[in-house]
């Protein structure tokens, strides 16, 4: 399979929030093939001793850049970084995530305008430019990592869940525009993943009520489906509970989604949404 992934996608992969997780779990899937990889991350320490680990096990080149993907500048140091090299398949992993209320007390409006860029003004910059010298060349490839948060309404997930999907939207429609071009698009749909914000969830003591993935099993469905489908659902046990969810009326459905997040990560309540700052506004007037 090598020889045929770096005639398509090399010879350099970029990989966005690669230091950890599921985008370490692309690299390490990819670095076997053979593809160099330029790892985007802001965990400096971490992605450099990332890039270590893959050089020594994989024997394939590994160019770290440090970058911010939640600042809407960082294309520019990006590019500064990656400089003349070619690359073939653009890997976006990186997301802002959480849990609750729509209002949170220790949330406001420019967490929530970060969290845009970082799930999709940033992909969305990147594609705009590397995609086109893809499909000039005629060859490449794109992955948008997306939930399947964003196959319906999510609540206590909802600005998260409405990013993911826009890109499942976003890598879908492309998979058909670029299809000509041979550039392969898809909308790679993780479910519970064993990441490790998951992880630590789950040590203590939430998700009991989840089946997982783990980050290398997402990675092979992904890279398995990519050239073939607009998108691909991971794991068996996802498909079937989504395929539950398509069954039922939308407001079911979407109730269902809300009963999950309750009974894995909200300790079996409903929170409130938080209203204090209406109330600091009423008094100060």
């Amino acid at each position: 399979m090598g020889g045929n992934l770096k005639a398509q996608y090399g010879p350099w992969v970029m990989i966005a929030g690669a230091a950890q997780g599921i985008g370490r779990a692309w690299a390490e899937r990819l670095g076997q093939e053979g593809l160099d990889l330029v790892l985007i991350d802001r965990e400096a320490d971490q992605l450099k001793e990332t890039c270590r680990e893959l050089e020594e096990q994989l024997g394939v080149t590994c160019h770290p850049v440090v970058a911010d993907l939640g600042r809407a500048d960082c294309l520019s140091t990006i590019i500064s970084a990656v400089a003349n090299r070619e690359i073939g398949l653009l890997v976006y992993n990186a997301a802002m995530a959480d849990v609750g209320p729509f209002f949170k007390a220790e949330t406001n409006l420019d967490v929530e305008l970060t969290r845009a860029q970082v799930n999709m003004l940033s992909p969305l910059t990147l594609i705009y430019h590397y995609a086109r010298p893809m499909l000039a060349r005629k060859r490449g490839g794109i992955v948008l990592m997306s939930s399947g948060s964003g196959l319906q309404g999510a609540p206590f997930y909802a600005h998260y869940a409405a990013t993911k999907a826009y890109s499942i939207v976003l890598a879908e429609s492309l998979w058909y525009e670029f299809k000509p071009y041979n550039v392969h698009v898809l909308a790679c749909i993780a479910g519970m993943t064993l990441s490790p914000a998951i992880i630590e969830a789950v040590e203590r003591g939430e998700g009991k009520h989840s089946v997982y993935q783990t980050p290398a099993e997402v990675a092979d469905e992904g890279l398995a489906a990519l050239g073939k489908d607009p998108s691909h659902l991971c794991g068996m046990p996802n498909r079937d509970g989504q395929g539950h969810l398509n069954s039922l009326p939308r407001e079911q459905a979407v109730a269902a989604v809300a009963q999950h997040a309750i009974r894995n990560f909200l300790n079996d309540e409903t929170p409130e949404q938080y209203l204090e700052e209406i109330a600091k506004a009423g008094e100060d007037s």
